[in-house]
């Protein structure tokens, strides 16, 4: 199966990225998602199952059953659960009307996967319009809260102005950026073991300073990921079959986080400060699915 780089970066644009958000700032969460670390796996996880609903149904139903697993062992209420599997889907469906296509094989899985949580976790006798509450004013208070408007945007300038950064930590970013970049970007290496955690200890680096700042906490997450995928496959990588795919990609991020920086910090051009969330965030779902085994051809998973 195979899913467009453009609708990747669109699902996690209009779905993840906005779900994510308000589980992070749901109080209801706080003492499940305080550690950090468990607060990006999380983020992550949600990001694959959105991609999986849309390319592999297989995989798609393991990620919802070890959710369960960790939902009952961390003993989160039912009725929240109900609230936030209400307000993932109407989020996909509104995707899916903005994005339809002839053959809706979003849609049709998404449907699928729905009676597939409704059989996990509804009760004995009860309905699916009972146990969905999509019409609820819970979930319409919820989808105000998430839509995301343009007069809402942060641009560069008044980002730096109204005094939301410091010069400190301004130039911690932008020499933590260039080190990342040289590492990266050194061609008279060899890519072995040493270089790609020499690329993670700076990944590291980076990511600290900007969660730091909360405007920047998505991208530093993001990159925290990434650095996380490259230690638990340090001892492969050397010899990975997508090696060269691997460098690409690398190489892609860091051109992407040098222009951010350029953009936000240097130049203070953009529009957006949160313009790079997105296509991120997808780069970094690309690489992760990239490393992991593929067991089956059938179950692999293309960008194009």
């Amino acid at each position: 199966m195979g899913i467009s780089i453009k609708k990747l970066e669109a699902l996690v644009d209009d779905v993840v990225l906005p779900f994510e958000q308000f589980i992070m700032e749901d109080t209801r969460l706080a003492r499940y998602l305080s550690n950090p670390d468990v607060a990006k796996v999380h983020n992550l996880a949600v990001a694959k199952l959105t991609v999986y609903i849309y390319s592999n149904l297989k995989h798609a139903y393991g990620l919802i059953q070890e959710g369960a697993q960790k939902h009952k062992l961390k003993e989160i209420p039912l009725e929240n659960l109900r609230e936030f599997y209400s307000l993932y889907f109407v989020l996909c469906r509104e995707w899916n009307q903005q994005h339809f296509e002839a053959e809706d094989r979003f849609g049709k899985n998404l449907e699928i996967i729905e009676q597939f949580v409704y059989d996990s976790f509804a009760k004995e006798n009860e309905s699916k319009e009972e146990f969905f509450i999509y019409d609820s004013p819970e979930i319409s208070q919820d989808i105000a809260k998430m839509h995301y408007k343009d007069d809402a945007k942060i641009s560069a300038v008044n980002f730096c102005a109204e005094g939301s950064i410091d010069e400190l930590d301004i130039q911690d970013i932008l020499e933590s950026c260039d080190e990342l970049a040289e590492v990266v970007q050194d061609y008279n290496i060899a890519y072995d073991e040493a270089y790609f955690l020499g690329v993670k200890e700076r990944l590291d680096s980076y990511a600290t300073v900007l969660e730091k700042n909360l405007e920047f906490r998505d991208l530093g997450y993001s990159i925290a990921k990434l650095s996380l995928s490259l230690e638990e496959h340090l001892d492969f990588l050397p010899n990975h079959a997508n090696k060269k795919k691997i460098l690409v990609i690398l190489n892609a991020i860091v051109e992407d986080l040098i222009g951010w920086t350029n953009a936000i910090l240097k130049e203070k051009t953009a529009i957006d400060i949160h313009y790079l969330d997105a296509s991120l965030f997808s780069s970094i779902i690309q690489f992760e699915m990239m490393l992991a085994p593929v067991v089956e051809e059938e179950d692999s998973l293309e960008f194009f």
